[in-house]
């Protein structure tokens, strides 16, 4: 049994207030900076306070609330998330892992009961990075992980990032002050819907996650030769989108089919001119691998030159392929699973183990710490998107489970 047991109602009331901030019928509109998300921080510091955390906005904008533990000495514990969500997603990614943390500490101060750590709530700021295409900025700025091209960022209308951060908070000038050494958190823990459908078909209660994801990210820009559609002879033809499609079905079977990396997507193509009346002259895809095993993600690199070489040979086209951002993956340690696992167990949870196919804030903060996660279902694996649902129990279930972590964590680190 756990030691204490949390509050399921008020978490799901929680889960729901904030959940308010943002809404549309098209889905959650907190995207970072924006003033939907600075009501979601502004309720999530409300919370914070309510539960008797001190709180502060570091230089990166990250929300920070700090409990004193009996002996302020040692490092602190700390879990959370992120309030920010992409353009119509959904009410349960990330926000789960900020309310849930609060939760926790709302029923310490209730049992009375004083851990030997202090205990930090973190909201990072821009976790999703769908404003200025950069992600998890909060996590990688407290990770010393920032680099030059993040703070050179526009947005779409041209804004940088210095004046976003201002309006919530931070500051551009000083984001260095952001960075926590390796040694200051003796470990992060991250509550997170599954955003996949495995939990949901098992109907096991508590995912221990073993990893998280790598992601390459490429573009491929094809140029064949632009012409007549009606008067050019089907022989003759350079059609760089016929080129692109070839290209898309082998990227595809390069996970579904050889089982190179676990999953491959394209998920852009333009054509130019873009016109049924003419032949495209060139076209792009982009496209990216994940894999929790970087050598897949190189394997699936060579993959990809190979079949784009063929498709030169083939198609009579000229193809460039252009590397973009390698996201190193991030396995967690068999200790922190076997934590996690033993916490699912004490709350009377049957558990599985599995890999996160999404990026988390974890895997920034696991440059400076120890990180563990833990996942409840999403119904039908649906994330992203207004569809996106975890039942009231999942998320009552997942806050128990991080709350015996928490304690376990605080007994023996």
């Amino acid at each position: 049994m756990p030691r204490y047991s949390i509050n399921e109602t008020r978490i799901n009331q929680t889960m729901q207030e904030l959940g308010e901030l943002g809404d549309s019928p098209e889905g959650m509109l907190r995207v970072a900076y924006s003033p939907e998300d600075i009501a979601g921080r502004d309720y999530a510091i409300k919370m914070m306070q309510e539960a008797g955390l001190e709180t502060h906005i570091d230089t990166a904008g990250n929300i920070i609330g700090r409990r004193p533990g009996s002996d302020d000495s040692l490092p602190a514990i700390a879990m959370g998330s992120h309030t920010d969500t992409v353009p119509k997603g959904g009410k349960y990614d990330g926000a789960l892992g900020v309310m849930a943390a609060i939760e926790v500490i709302r029923t310490l101060e209730e049992q009375g009961h004083n851990t030997r750590h202090p205990l930090e709530v973190i909201d990072f700021t821009n976790e999703e990075g769908t404003r200025f295409h950069r992600w998890l900025v909060g996590s990688r700025s407290m990770s010393g992980l920032l680099e030059q091209e993040d703070l050179d960022a526009v947005d779409d209308d041209g804004l940088s990032l210095g004046p976003c951060l201002a309006d919530i908070g931070g500051d551009i000038s000083r984001i260095e002050e952001a960075v926590r050494k390796p040694g200051e958190l003796a470990a992060y823990f991250e509550l997170h819907i599954e955003q996949g459908p495995y939990l949901d078909r098992s109907g096991t209660p508590i995912g221990v996650v073993t990893g998280i994801t790598g992601r390459a990210v490429f573009e491929v820009e094809i140029e064949g030769k632009a012409n007549h559609a009606g008067t050019t002879p089907m022989s003759t033809r350079r059609d760089a989108l016929v080129s692109a499609s070839k290209l898309v079905l082998a990227i595809q079977k390069m996970a579904a089919e050889q089982e190179i990396c676990r999953v491959s997507t394209v998920g852009s193509i333009k054509a130019v001119p873009n016109a049924v009346n003419v032949i495209p002259g060139s076209a792009s895809i982009g496209l990216e691998f994940r894999d929790t095993d970087m050598e897949a993600l190189a394997s699936a690199e060579q993959e990809l030159q190979r079949i784009t070489d063929q498709a030169v040979i083939d198609d009579a086209v000229d193809i460039d392929v252009i590397r973009h951002r390698f996201t190193t993956s991030v396995p967690i340690t068999p200790d922190m699973q076997a934590m996690v696992a033993e916490a699912a167990e004490n709350c009377g949870f049957e558990w599985e183990s599995l890999p996160s196919g999404a990026g988390h804030d974890a895997q920034a903060v696991a440059n400076i710490a120890p990180v563990a996660m833990i996942f409840v279902p999403s119904l039908d694996g649906i994330s992203h998107s207004k569809e996106e649902y975890s039942t009231p129990q999942a998320c009552a279930n997942g806050a128990q489970v991080l709350l015996e972590l928490l304690l376990l964590a605080d007994d023996r680190f």
